[in-house]
């Protein structure tokens, strides 16, 4: 009989628990955006692999991938700001739900005359109501900034494979470069031998024995250098892996083994939703927006129920003084609320910015990637052709060298352009397939807004 007099005041509650919502739709800040890339007159439909690395066909790359992604100690990190940011949504939610507290008393009178033991409890459970949706804004905010955070690993991640990419190809080259140093100290000993040998014949000079021991000896501190910087790439990409140096398997593999795609872009305006680190800025925005709200709301009177005082006098005219007691104005606080609010707006217009510029970042990334490939790839055939010409040229001035055609200046000049031309054809195959790997970056690494969970009530939910 007596739940049959509460029946009428659920519709009450939860008609003031409804409230109204200060919080204004979000709308991405305006980008110009241009039609067609620079370097690509022709748009792809094709989408990126988000396993874009086995396009290079190198399974030891395949397998640093998967280490990086496994043992990385920023990925690692990375992962507990994403479980601080998960935490801070549930709290920044909790506000929507009622609060039970329980209070208890316990008391022991006893002594020789008599004894008595005293216990008492009471639960009291205690609701703000969200008038103005300051509360779900709060939720919102926090769930917005907990994806803000799986975007920013996100990100990350596709910084780290580049860069493992980048190191793994940077040191392939150094071994090659190695290589050619290695043979080409080899060559130049045994041309050594050869002046060595016609000088004590007399058919050369102390000078030509001085001068090719100038270049055996710059040959030797080159190879040395090469050493030193292989090691070096070896422990940097060891740090990328989450291992110590002393611990990198590397099996052999070689530079020109590595296959170098053909990689296509899609329009640019999708690059909006390709790129984690424009969806983090997008999620930041929202989570500002969301605060706009929270500081809006904040003007406004805050009511504060509790079900003891309603259940204290359950009559109409009792519920009201209940609704009147718990219900507070703010009226002056010394220029707090209005300084909330200009710094909320103030932190999404400097957001906004940060997002306009983020994204036209990412167009000039897209082009200059584009365009090194382009014209790397270019110069690395031009490069490929002059190096075996002066590989040639440097075969045919030993021979003839060694018959007595040509002089040692001329013996000189081909050496010198035969180790130029291959360091140059290393160099230039090394920019073409980092360009690669910064433009699979550039362009997202098949990563898409779409398929990630940005249904903010399913992160934080709430009433």
């Amino acid at each position: 009989m007596m739940m049959t007099n509460y029946r009428w005041l659920f519709p009450v509650l939860l008609g003031l628990a409804s409230g109204c919502n200060l919080l204004t739709e979000f709308q991405r800040p305006n980008v110009e955006t241009p039609n067609q890339w620079r370097e690509q007159a022709q748009a792809s439909a094709v989408q990126i692999d988000p396993q874009w690395w086995q396009a290079f066909s190198s399974s030891q790359l395949n397998r640093l991938m998967t280490e990086a992604l496994a043992y990385n100690n920023d990925l690692a990190a990375a992962r507990q700001r994403i479980a601080q940011a998960r935490a801070q949504a549930k709290i920044a939610g909790a506000n929507l739900w009622p609060a039970a507290s329980m209070s208890g008393d316990f008391s022991d009178n006893r002594n020789n005359a008599s004894e008595t033991q005293k216990t008492s409890g009471q639960i009291d459970i205690a609701y703000e109501v969200d008038l103005w949706g300051a509360n779900r804004a709060r939720r919102d905010a926090g769930s917005a900034r907990m994806l803000s955070q799986i975007f920013a690993r996100d990100a990350l991640q596709l910084v780290v494979m580049a860069d493992v990419g980048q190191a793994y190809f940077n040191l392939l080259a150094l071994r090659e470069r190695r290589q050619i140093a290695s043979d080409f100290l080899d060559t130049v000993n045994a041309i050594l031998t050869i002046i060595q040998a016609r000088q004590q014949a007399g058919a050369a000079y102390a000078l030509e024995v001085a001068q090719q021991k100038t270049v055996q000896a710059n040959a030797r501190a080159s190879l040395d250098l090469l050493i030193q910087q292989e090691v070096l790439a070896e422990n940097s990409l060891a740090i990328l892996l989450g291992h110590p140096p002393q611990a990198l398997p590397l099996e052999q593999a070689k530079f020109a083994d590595l296959a170098m795609p053909n990689i296509a872009a899609q329009q640019p305006a999708s690059l909006l939703q390709r790129r984690p680190d424009i969806g983090q800025l997008e999620m930041d925005l929202i989570a500002a927006n969301a605060d706009i709200a929270v500081a809006r709301a904040a003007f406004y009177p805050k009511l504060q129920l509790s079900l003891d005082s309603v259940l204290a006098s359950p009559q109409p005219s009792g519920i009201a003084l209940a609704l009147a007691a718990g219900l507070t104005q703010p009226l002056f606080q010394g220029g707090r609320l209005e300084g909330g609010l200009s710094n909320a707006l103030a932190t999404n217009a400097e957001l906004a910015e940060n997002y306009r510029k983020t994204v036209l970042t990412a167009f000039r990334e897209v082009e200059d990637a584009a365009a090194i490939q382009s014209n790397s790839g270019r110069r690395l055939q031009a490069l490929q052709i002059a190096a075996e010409q002066a590989r040639l040229a440097y075969q045919i001035s030993q021979e003839r060298y060694r018959l007595g055609a040509i002089d040692y200046q001329a013996l000189l000049n081909t050496q010198s352009s035969y180790l130029n031309t291959e360091n140059s054809r290393v160099q230039a195959r090394l920019d073409v397939l980092v360009a690669q790997v910064q433009l699979y970056k550039a362009l997202g690494g098949g990563w898409s807004l779409a398929e990630q969970n940005t249904d903010l009530s399913k992160v934080a939910p709430g009433p």
